[in-house]
């Protein structure tokens, strides 16, 4: 999964944040991610999605959203797949 979009509050406060995720049970779901910062509070997150139909109940919940909202997280959603 790859997600691309800004963070008025920073990069670094959705890096900590995807960290407090994965202890709180996003790691189900995701083996493995990066995220880079793109400059001027822009970032790309790639992460290794187990359980999609997981991860997107998971980012949907309204605690997720209220975070995205309350942080200007505004990002769009993509999926990918590994070409060998």
């Amino acid at each position: 999964m790859c997600l691309h979009g800004t963070i008025a509050t920073g990069v670094e406060t959705l890096r900590a944040r995807v960290q407090y995720n994965m202890e709180r049970g996003a790691s189900e779901f995701c083996s493995e991610w990066t995220l880079a910062d793109t400059g001027n509070n822009g970032f790309v997150w790639l992460g290794n999605i187990t359980n999609m139909d997981g991860m997107g109940a998971f980012l949907s919940t309204d605690e997720e959203v209220k975070w995205d909202k309350d942080n200007g997280c505004v990002y769009k959603t993509y999926t990918m797949s590994e070409i060998s």
